[in-house]
């Protein structure tokens, strides 16, 4: 079975980062020199923490690692991360690459829109006063979840090797935190969030 060059994935991987950190860090700033008054202060949920929302973070950290590395590798020439053991067997080709390569993208594009809509309202911050129900919050309720979703399933596929299997976890455990933070939301909102619930998917628009 014929494979994607490992130079056409690190180009490719490169520019989604870059783009994610142009879109982003601006952001980040102007949002920590914001007055916080789009959330309540004082009021930081405490997060939900066990064995699988560590998992989660490890599958996350081990996502911006992939992010740093494969880049870096075009530029010493190396591949070490680059073994597709799975090519082995007959379903894995260059189509399901392409298809691991548009999820990755999809993830940045979500990853992107979402951080443009949320402005300081992510629950991480503090439970927020107003709900953000715009931009990409008007297709999905968690678009920062959904992006590394995308992303554990769609680095398995490009780079096809068992060895990152272990991100599938990073799915559930990211349903479980989810699940976990809409009651608290639910609590806070009461029927509003109730009604964007039924109204907008989880993680994928029109669909799940």
């Amino acid at each position: 079975m014929t494979m994607l060059e490992y130079l056409i994935i690190g180009y490719f991987v490169g520019i989604n980062l870059i783009t994610y950190f142009i879109v982003s860090l601006p952001l980040d700033f102007v949002t920590y020199r914001r007055e916080e008054s789009t959330r309540k202060k004082n009021i930081r949920p405490d997060t939900k923490q066990n064995t699988l929302s560590i998992i989660t973070y490890f599958c996350s950290l081990t996502i911006w690692g992939l992010f740093l590395i494969i880049p870096l590798e075009q530029v010493f020439q190396s591949n070490i991360l680059y073994h597709p053991i799975l090519s082995e067997f007959s379903f894995s080709c260059t189509l399901v690459q392409i298809i691991g390569i548009f999820l990755i993208l999809c993830g940045t594009i979500v990853a992107v829109a979402g951080r443009v809509s949320r402005w300081n309202r992510a629950f991480s911050w503090g439970i927020p006063v107003v709900l953000e129900t715009s931009g990409m919050y008007r297709y999905i309720r968690h678009p920062l979840y959904a992006s590394y979703c995308y992303y554990f399933i769609g680095f398995l596929l490009t780079l096809q090797t068992p060895l990152l299997l272990f991100l599938l976890l990073g799915i559930l455990g990211y349903y479980d935190i989810s699940k976990y933070e809409e009651e608290i939301l639910v609590k806070n909102f009461g029927k509003e969030y109730s009604t964007y619930q039924t109204k907008t998917k989880r993680f994928i628009p029109f669909f799940w």
